[in-house]
């Protein structure tokens, strides 16, 4: 039987593993306040937005480094420690991805159609709801690693099952917005590969999100 979380550290790693999440969804913020300032053609402040998410991306980098700096050999953990690192890793590409899409849209000034505007909207909306779900997930889990109880345990799968429906919803909305841009009549081939990859880029956000709830699924798993 796993020994209780709270017997096994001073403090806890899930602590600065939080800070991480929180980090990453603060990135989230930041992310939609770009992409609607970046459509609206008349903002200038993306720039703005983009160099805050990419200091943003810095300091997560940094916490990552410190957490897999501070976990020594030998060291017992109620969840086994490659899983715990994967987790990490994935919840660090989520921001990842998030500094590319906005590193992506600053080397075009792009004009969006209008009739892409609402699902390109709507596929932010989906990214930012996944890495929102994060800092509940690894609240709900070190709660759960404290008691090993089966309510707690049923609450952190609640928000990997919410993760994995707001991934489902991103590829539906991705692949609608893929089909909508080849379509384009209007528009150069530069300007089509250029959303086609953002929407790429922005789709990652989610698959990285759903990617670290799968590992913590395999985390919490009897």
């Amino acid at each position: 039987m796993r020994a209780p979380f709270v017997h096994l550290f001073r403090e806890s790693p899930f602590v600065k593993l939080l800070k991480h999440a929180e980090i990453v969804q603060e990135g989230g913020v930041l992310f939609r306040k770009a992409m609607i300032c970046y459509l609206d053609g008349a903002c200038t402040e993306f720039e703005a937005f983009h160099m805050d998410v990419t200091k943003m991306e810095h300091e997560a980098d940094w916490l990552k480094r410190n957490i897999r700096g501070h976990l020594p050999r030998g060291l017992m953990m109620p969840v086994d420690k490659f899983q715990f690192l994967l987790y990490l890793r994935e919840q660090d590409k989520a921001l990842d991805s998030v500094q590319d899409a906005l590193h992506w849209l600053s080397f075009r000034n792009t004009i969006v159609p209008d009739e892409l505007v609402d699902d390109l909207l709507l596929l932010v909306d989906k990214a930012v709801e996944s890495l929102n779900q994060l800092p509940l997930m690894v609240k709900r889990a070190t709660v759960y690693l404290r008691s090993f109880s089966d309510k707690d345990r049923k609450q952190v799968k609640e928000v990997i099952k919410a993760l994995r429906l707001k991934e489902s919803e991103s590829d539906t909305i991705e692949r609608k917005l893929k089909s909508d841009i080849f379509s384009l009549t209007s528009v150069d081939a530069i300007t089509v590969f250029h959303l086609i990859r953002l929407v790429e880029y922005m789709g990652d956000i989610s698959n990285h999100a759903e990617n670290a709830s799968d590992v913590m699924r395999a985390m919490i798993a009897r």
